[in-house]
């Protein structure tokens, strides 16, 4: 029989967090972080109050001890009541605010990996290598003289760092509920599954469904990136509470932003690709020290997972933004830029289908 001793820890862990939670928002009403004062709407928590975002916690709480209580008695019950506590988490504590906060944290890890390709390129003597690595430090010498404007990446910098000042304990509040969400899925999943899932054929829908993943993020990217040329794509404006085509009035930082941003999405499909491409599965041999050999298959498939994850999470959260929009087209295009309903499952399908092949021809050789 499977083991299922560490994802039931990790249920009455979630508990035991959950308890404590709604006690402190029951006696501290400061520290609730939903409702109609949050200036987070994206997710159904903006319309649950203290009082019953409190309650609702603290059932989930005690229920979470119980299903753990009687777990081996009751298998049935306990994994039932686990995939409950699993879409609670999600569709109502969690929200989209885990999407964006990720997108942010990509633009840092994007630029280390355009560095880090530069510094691969110049050690390989490529010229593309040398010629990025000439561009970089003409770059940071124009920064550092004066002969570039430094005011958009400071702008940029600044933005940044006053919209996680603002929104950092929100976003936190939004990643703790969807690790309940993601570690009460594993209670389920482990508990509903058997040891070993039968694979039918992953090669004939995977490249479909891999191709519609990464799909998903283009709509978002091209919009973004665009957002650095004369003629940007779509953008909210918080004032008119509207979608509206951006055709002036940005400011450098702002474009700067949404470009590195879309520059991240850009990252999202490239890597999605890999699920159906030969790097993918072997390293490229221009990589140092790797190259030539094969990806580990876990290599690509936890962060896909983290990925898909945060996109089912933040799906609810999307709808729930949608519809408070002042024009139904409004919310259509938000869907479209956010398609999360769809992009999050189609993911998940994707991240499956590569790794039942890659387990399949390991277990042929």
């Amino acid at each position: 029989m499977q083991n299922l001793t560490r994802p039931w820890a990790c249920a009455a862990v979630i508990s035991l967090a959950a308890l404590a939670v709604a006690a402190l928002w029951l006696a501290v009403p400061g520290s609730y972080p939903y409702g109609a004062a949050s200036r987070v709407t994206v997710g159904l928590n903006h319309w649950i109050e203290r009082g019953a975002g409190a309650t609702l916690l603290l059932g989930a709480g005690v229920l979470g001890l119980l299903l753990a209580a009687v777990r081996r008695s009751r298998p049935g019950l306990a994994a039932a009541g686990a995939a409950l506590e699993a879409a609670f988490f999600l569709l109502v504590m969690a929200d989209a605010a885990v999407l964006s906060s990720l997108g942010y944290a990509l633009i840092p890890l994007s630029a280390a990996a355009l560095l880090a390709l530069v510094v691969v390129g110049c050690l390989r003597r490529h010229p593309a290598g040398y010629a990025a690595a000439a561009l970089v430090v003409a770059v940071a010498a124009g920064l550092l003289t004066g002969l570039i404007d430094a005011g958009p990446v400071a702008g940029y910098l600044g933005n940044l760092g006053k919209g996680f000042g603002d929104f950092g304990v929100r976003i936190a509040w939004s990643w703790a509920m969807a690790a309940g969400a993601a570690g009460w899925a594993w209670v389920a999943l482990a508990s509903l599954l058997p040891v070993s899932t039968a694979v039918a054929g992953p090669r004939r829908w995977g490249r479909v469904v891999t191709v519609l993943a990464a799909l998903g993020a283009a709509p978002y990217a091209l919009a973004r990136i665009s957002w650095a040329t004369p003629w940007p794509l779509f953008g909210f404006d918080p004032v008119s509470d509207r979608m509206v085509v951006l055709i002036s009035g940005m400011d450098a930082a702002t474009r700067l932003q949404g470009f590195l941003i879309g520059l991240g999405s850009v990252a999202a499909v490239v890597l999605t690709f890999g699920l159906i491409s030969r790097w993918g599965e072997v390293f490229p041999r221009w990589l140092p020290v790797v190259g030539g050999r094969e990806v580990p298959v876990m290599l690509a498939v936890v962060p896909a997972v983290a990925g898909a994850a945060v996109l089912c999470v933040s799906a609810p959260g999307v709808l729930a933004g949608a519809v408070q929009h002042s024009a139904w087209l409004d919310g259509v295009m938000f869907v479209v830029l956010f398609p999360c309903p769809v992009w999050g499952p189609l993911l998940t399908a994707a991240v499956y289908a590569y790794w039942a092949r890659r387990r399949t021809v390991t277990k042929s050789l």
